[in-house]
């Protein structure tokens, strides 16, 4: 069994859905004006994808109080914290084969002032070929759609990179119109990416925290998640 498909392996039997590699040579410069020069040691990065539960997803459509903490507390304190654990654990596998590693952990921010983390979870992901960035701004599976929470480690193993694929969005606009925070624009034809207001997306969840009254890091509304076409399951 060659190196890449022991990882695939192993990252699906550590629970992961999906598992690529990226060459993220190309991408070096700009994640480097985030994370500073340690990323060239990395020329590879390995994307790991969770699929999430459908029920916790579908109950964020009516966008009620308790099913919103609920669905906070299901993503970020049990999905993410898995993952965290087991890209350690990947981490040191792939250690143990004689290669340099670094997790990243999931959806947690390094830089506040511009609502980033550390390396973007999305741009490994895509350059994986495992998908690719909607309208919404959230990442998409061609079998799952945006319901997924991905997390990422960086390496120096010699991996076979995907390809990345082409976006699949079409003329749907269901996540733009949706938005009860009006921060998702029109496609970007000049980026070939979405124009996504982040700090509109923030502020909104922030004001809904304060009319709830509720004390956590988080209030996620999940609304374009939860509505988009490629990931529905009901009926």
């Amino acid at each position: 069994m060659d190196l890449t498909d022991w990882l695939k392996n192993e990252a699906l039997e550590l629970g992961w859905d999906y598992c690529g590699a990226a060459d993220i040579r190309p991408y070096h410069d700009y994640l480097a004006s985030l994370a500073g020069n340690f990323i060239y040691q990395y020329p590879m990065a390995i994307s790991l994808i969770f699929r999430l539960s459908d029920g916790a997803v579908d109950s964020i459509l009516g966008q009620e109080q308790d099913k919103q903490m609920s669905f906070n507390n299901y993503c970020y304190h049990a999905v993410d914290h898995m993952q965290n654990i087991n890209a350690v654990k990947l981490t040191r596998m792939i250690e143990k084969k004689g290669f340099r590693a670094y997790p990243i952990p999931a959806s947690y921010g390094v830089y506040p002032e511009k609502l980033a983390g550390l390396v973007s979870h999305k741009l490994v992901a895509r350059a994986a070929g495992l998908g690719w960035v909607g309208k919404s701004g959230l990442f998409l599976t061609s079998q799952d759609g945006p319901r997924v929470r991905l997390t990422t480690i960086l390496t120096n193993a010699g991996l076979a990179a995907g390809q990345p694929v082409s976006n699949k969005c079409g003329s749907c606009t269901v996540c733009i119109d949706d938005c009860p925070a009006g921060a998702i624009g029109e496609w970007d034809h000049d980026t070939n990416l979405p124009r996504i207001d982040v700090y509109k997306c923030y502020k909104y969840q922030e004001e809904r925290k304060r009319k709830w009254n509720i004390k956590i890091d988080r209030c996620i509304c999940g609304l374009c998640q939860a509505i988009c076409p490629r990931g529905q399951r009901l009926g």
